[in-house]
């Protein structure tokens, strides 16, 4: 893990996202920014809101870009910034949806903690909104960004014996330690999911609606154990709801 260092230093040419920015004093703005190497670190970029910089239009969410920056401490200056190429052309419920998982990334992930891994997913799916079902792009993601960060998903097996899971048998999921055969422990009151949608997204596609609408609750439960008692913001929106 790189900490935040209280020494002065510089970094050159990193590739980032954007992954959130408000805007500071007069004309700067605080960007919170997932990086290739570092982690999601925060920083100013100063006078980016000014109508002579050369900022405008590029500290933008969904951006591939290549950026630098100096200081110490938690939260250091912006030096440069370009776009390696046009912000990923995202439209409707895309959008949203991309701000939905730039907001798992902000609650989930801490920072000066590398994920290169986790970076590489996160570009490979905010390109593959545009050509794919978004429902189907979410769940992935979700399932990936939990085994990225220490809270992989047991899919494959029962928690309680380690036989294979079937897809015709009815399961408990314990957030803590995976799927119970009710027919072991019945469970009242709990959320039951399929065999056949706990091994769909084990393999990342669906072959039901049925498993589709169970994986979405799935994740939204194991999700909100993580986050604890703070909705996400995106999910507060009326009209769109995390497909």
């Amino acid at each position: 893990m790189l900490a935040a260092s209280h020494q002065s230093h510089r970094v050159s040419l990193q590739s980032a996202f954007i992954l959130h920015g408000r805007d500071f004093q007069n004309t700067s703005r605080l960007l919170d920014i997932f990086t290739l190497d570092y982690g999601r670190i925060t920083l100013v970029a100063k006078g980016a809101r000014s109508p002579r910089s050369r900022l405008q239009g590029i500290l933008e969410p969904f951006t591939p870009l290549i950026i630098s920056w100096s200081g110490k401490g938690e939260v250091q200056t912006l030096t440069g910034a370009e776009s390696v190429k046009s912000t990923i052309n995202l439209s409707g419920k895309q959008v949203m949806s991309a701000y939905y998982i730039n907001e798992l990334l902000q609650r989930l992930m801490t920072f000066h903690d590398p994920h290169p891994e986790l970076f590489s997913i996160y570009k490979k799916t905010l390109e593959s909104f545009l050509n794919n079902d978004d429902e189907l792009v979410l769940r992935r993601f979700e399932k990936k960004l939990l085994a990225e960060i220490g809270y992989g998903l047991n899919l494959e097996v029962e928690s309680e014996n380690g036989d294979a899971l079937s897809k015709d048998e009815m399961y408990y999921y314990d957030v803590e330690k995976g799927p119970v055969n009710i027919k072991i422990n019945e469970v009242n009151g709990e959320f039951i999911i399929s065999g056949q949608t706990l091994l769909d997204l084990s393999v990342g596609e669906f072959s039901c609606a049925q498993s589709q609408k169970e994986a979405k609750q799935l994740m939204r439960i194991i999700l909100s154990h993580h986050l604890g008692d703070k909705p996400l913001k995106t999910r507060s929106l009326h009209w769109y709801k995390p497909l």
